[in-house]
């Protein structure tokens, strides 16, 4: 009994462990980017779009929170007149393909009704022929967070990144604690590593 008792725990352990794992499924960081010259940052709102389908307050918050913390582990300081925004963008499906928010139905890519769906429309920084080149179709699963770090003054993007999934299999946004863990991954290749303090 004690046996079958210490194997369902280790049963439960690793499926408990494997369960909250994440991986990057795209980093690139964009000729002469220079993330290391910036030293402030903002984050979208939802001033400058919409929050993608389905998801609520609470989740933008939580999404919104962990690349702060991120971004303040680097040695970079919040600002909103700064030029570095970060957006970013979660994979939606649907059975009725609708537009991202501040999208026509023509642009952006669509790949059998699943998209990244951004805060801040995607087509104001990148031309038209980089938003249908290039698609990865893992960026094409349900619940994968993208963060594009942009230029803003000059419409440049210089980093961008995606992992999965911040959607259960049931189609929940995870908890604080997961989306935590997921934007960690996410910017697990990103080119400035975190002060000394905070590295992991």
């Amino acid at each position: 009994m004690r046996l079958l008792s210490a194997i369902l725990v280790i049963l439960i352990t690793t499926f408990c462990s494997c369960s909250s794992s994440y991986s990057v499924v795209n980093s690139e960081t964009y000729d002469d980017a220079g993330l290391e010259s910036h030293k402030t940052f903002h984050i979208v709102d939802l001033k400058m779009g919409a929050l993608p389908p389905h998801m609520d307050r609470l989740t933008y918050e939580n999404i919104v929170s962990a690349i702060r913390g991120e971004m303040l582990e680097r040695g970079y300081k919040e600002s909103p007149g700064s030029p570095l925004l970060v957006n970013f963008a979660v994979t939606i499906h649907d059975e009725t393909v609708l537009s991202p928010s501040g999208h026509e139905y023509d642009n952006g890519p669509y790949y059998s009704g699943t998209y990244p769906c951004y805060i801040y429309p995607k087509d104001h920084y990148w031309d038209d022929y980089f938003l249908d080149a290039g698609v990865i179709d893992d960026i094409y699963e349900e619940g994968v967070l993208t963060i594009d770090i942009i230029n803003i003054k000059k419409k440049e993007t210089l980093y961008t990144s995606s992992v999965a999934s911040i959607m259960d299999s049931y189609g929940n946004y995870r908890d604080v604690t997961e989306i935590g863990k997921a934007v960690t991954k996410l910017f697990s290749d990103y080119p400035v590593r975190p002060l000394s303090q905070y590295s992991r």
